[in-house]
């Protein structure tokens, strides 16, 4: 019997293993992991085909097995008309580095500039698409008139207006790889106005509103005025201060 202790004590140690493992396999296999959509090719491709619809399809990769030059999905009709500098075989990533491409400046209009700014947040790049018509929204810092009384200083107070009524998209995120997720927008103005908005990007909180395509209407800037505190305080003026009650839904 004392002899059969150590054995019933290791099967017991090894079914525990066992279902601890399966414990983590299942676990693991519960929490999906996040997919992508990038560009693979449809079926085999001799170097030298040009490129159109039906050559590619979409391929879900993890994000964790993400190829650095995979290019997205949503970029796919970008490649149309590029031709091929290799052979592809179906189901084959298609990298930037495949084919001649275009560049970005050929599309920029005569007498304009392409100009990249960072926005707060990625999220609403990931709204907008190349050709989308945008307003540019500024919230910055202005040196008040009114002197502090006490200090003898300028006061300063943050003001919120339209910098540039329209501009058109270029490029969301910098690029077409999977693999670049920044909050980036390439935008087009003449040169004077990229420079404003260069400069504006240093000093100002800038954040891009959709607009309609084609849209001809308010595109003068002054149209839509300012804000600021004092349009806080007008909202207020003649509302009675709400009470919340100690008990919700009661009004006690």
């Amino acid at each position: 019997m004392k002899n059969s202790i150590p054995l019933i004590l290791a099967v017991v140690l090894g079914l525990a293993a066992v279902f601890a493992v399966g414990r983590v396999i299942s676990s693991n296999i519960a929490q999906k992991e996040d997919m992508i959509d990038v560009v693979a090719a449809q079926r085999d491709i001799p170097a030298g085909e040009t490129l159109a619809e039906g050559f590619y399809r979409p391929k879900k990769v993890p994000r964790s097995a993400l190829p650095a030059q995979a290019i997205m999905w949503n970029k796919a009709p970008m490649l149309n008309g590029q031709k091929l500098l290799v052979n592809k075989s179906a189901g084959d990533y298609i990298y930037l580095s495949d084919f001649q491409t275009q560049g970005i400046g050929n599309v920029v209009g005569e007498g304009e500039w392409a100009v990249a700014i960072q926005l707060p947040s990625r999220s609403i790049a990931s709204m907008l698409k190349p050709g989308d018509e945008v307003a540019i929204i500024a919230t910055f810092q202005v040196e008040d008139k009114q002197k502090n009384q006490d200090s003898g200083k300028n006061n300063t107070k943050e003001v919120t207006t339209v910098l540039f009524p329209r501009v058109r998209v270029l490029e969301i995120g910098g690029g077409m790889f999977a693999s670049d997720q920044s909050g980036t927008l390439v935008l087009q103005l003449p040169p004077q106005q990229a420079q404003t908005l260069i400069a504006a990007s240093r000093v100002a909180s800038l954040y891009p509103a959709l607009r309609r395509p084609n849209d001809s209407s308010a595109l003068n800037r002054l149209d839509a005025g300012m804000v600021d505190m004092s349009t806080f305080r007008k909202l207020l003026e003649g509302q009675e201060t709400v009470v919340i009650p100690k008990i919700p839904n009661t009004g006690k």
